[in-house]
């Protein structure tokens, strides 16, 4: 057998290290981008909160003497709202979420 003197390519054990390389890359990563997964749902929850008490705030101040107000709605949250006299009386928005349970207006976590 002749031996070939210009060899291509990685050996067994190079490619091995590399993927080890990559097992342990990918064992940190991981659990930090879920990390920041859930933060941006929650910075979405909250600003979608927001969003609903200021439209609530502004449907209560124009709304003419007598006339009712729909309670707003956000799909995977609990709202509380009330209003008398063009004024929001109360208004909480508290959502759950598997890094725990937020609730408006304080916008804080308030159970885990």
């Amino acid at each position: 057998m002749k031996k070939r003197l210009n060899k291509k390519g990685f050996t067994l054990i190079e490619l091995i290290v590399v993927i080890a390389i990559l097992a342990i890359l990918a064992a940190i990563l991981i659990p930090a981008l879920t990390n920041y997964i859930q933060k941006a749902t929650d910075a979405k929850n909250q600003a979608n909160c927001r969003s609903l008490y200021t439209q609530y705030s502004l449907d209560v101040a124009v709304a003419p003497a007598g006339a009712t107000v729909a309670d707003p709605t956000l799909d995977g949250a609990t709202i509380v709202a009330d209003y008398a006299s063009g004024a929001v009386t109360e208004f909480s928005c508290t959502f759950t979420t598997p890094g725990g349970v937020y609730s408006m207006p304080l916008f804080t976590k308030v159970a885990n």
